[in-house]
């Protein structure tokens, strides 16, 4: 009997394609929204925590912590107001843990460039699956989506963005070589690239390569044998760094004073890591910051937002429902002569009721399935630009 109101049901949801349709989209959408909500959030929730516990504790300038949070992790915005290397020396001095420097503030190709040490690497489970990390001044290493989107192999060369163009007391851009390319990791540092502090510093003009100064290119062309020739603006600055000029690069000033986004520290015990919070925390000019609980605070600003849509969706859901039994009971109605036909013909009341609730049913599998890829479907879409 079961099977053969089956049978009718589905002749029946056959005949009349349109009003099947309507029916089973609209549910579909009324059970994709919530759904999708909930387990986006959760993968936007894991995918950002992630990130974040992996990063203890992050020391910058006092200042604005999402900022400092969003530089750091997602190599997103800059840090107006910077440290310097002096201040990595004297953290690392008290032996908190491992202290590891982070300058992004330059681009290659509208990537992110990110200026670092080598133990940046392990503390974020990267490696070389081709060629090796960045040893000396003008060397990167390219993550691994930035490599795919580039093409790039080991040994390519690539020019540094110009920050600004209308300062022509800056630094030029410099060309780069490529000498590895990392594992992929799912994370932010597969859209970078990697280079050691002192190429950053090139960058910014601190750190420069120069032709020899002579007596027709000084400013002072008479001075003595002992006393320095100083140069002009016609001396030609290096734009490439090859091992050539490699060693003729230097630095005017003090290394301690160069700039520094932040410092992501990563404490070898509890009591380390109470004590680096605790010193800070009486610090005027400094700050630490703990990544997981800046995030935890955008995503509560996030999960407000999604319990207003939560409320919003119970809405269309409540009103898709109350259409859906509205289009049924005028289904019901118009189909009376069609039913009380069925019953003169021996068709009993159960059997008839029986194929109305399959119909029913078939709509709702429907809907839930097409709702259920869907969610599918857009979740796949948010883990590959969250990754």
């Amino acid at each position: 009997m079961i099977r053969h109101a089956f049978y009718l049901a589905l002749r029946y949801l056959a005949a009349a394609p349109g009003r099947t349709l309507v029916l089973i989209l609209g549910t579909a959408v009324a059970l994709f929204l919530p759904a999708f909500t909930s387990v986006a959030s959760g993968e936007l929730r894991g995918a950002l925590m992630s990130r974040a516990e992996s990063s203890p504790v992050l020391v910058g300038r006092v200042g604005n912590p999402f900022d400092l949070t969003l530089n750091a992790l997602y190599f997103r915005g800059a840090v107006r107001d910077p440290l310097s290397y002096g201040d990595r020396l004297s953290l690392k001095e008290k032996a908190y843990g491992e202290v590891i420097p982070l300058y992004i503030l330059h681009s290659v190709s509208g990537s992110p460039l990110v200026a670092t040490e080598l133990n940046y690497y392990p503390a974020r489970g990267l490696t070389p699956v081709q060629g090796r990390l960045p040893a000396v001044l003008g060397e990167v290493v390219a993550g691994a989506q930035v490599a795919e989107d580039f093409n790039l192999q080991v040994g390519d060369t690539l020019r540094s963005d110009t920050r600004n163009l209308y300062n022509i007391a800056g630094s030029y851009p410099l060309l780069l070589q490529v000498t590895g390319i990392l594992g992929p990791t799912n994370t932010p540092d597969d859209t970078a690239f990697f280079c050691d502090l002192r190429t950053a510093w090139a960058l910014d003009g601190a750190l420069h390569g120069h032709e020899a100064v002579t007596a027709d290119q000084a400013l002072n062309p008479e001075a003595d044998a002992d006393e320095a020739l100083s140069a002009t603006a016609a001396i030609f600055m290096f734009q490439e760094i090859d091992e050539s000029n490699r060693g003729s690069f230097h630095m005017h000033g003090n290394m301690d004073a160069q700039p520094i986004s932040s410092l992501l520290i990563m404490p070898d015990s509890a009591k380390h890591h109470d004590q680096l919070l605790g010193d800070l925390a009486l610090e005027e000019t400094r700050q630490a910051v703990r990544p997981a609980g800046v995030i935890d605070t955008i995503l509560g600003i996030v999960l407000r937002i999604e319990a207003g849509l939560k409320v919003y969706f119970s809405a269309v859901a409540f009103s898709t429902g109350a259409f859906f039994l509205l289009v049924i009971a005028l289904t019901l109605r118009l189909r009376k002569t069609e039913l009380t036909l069925m019953r003169r013909i021996g068709c009993s009341p159960f059997t008839i009721a029986t194929m109305v609730g399959v119909e029913i049913s078939l709509i709702l599998s429907a809907a839930a399935a097409l709702a259920a890829l869907g969610t599918w479907l857009c979740v796949l879409i948010l883990r590959a630009g969250l990754s």
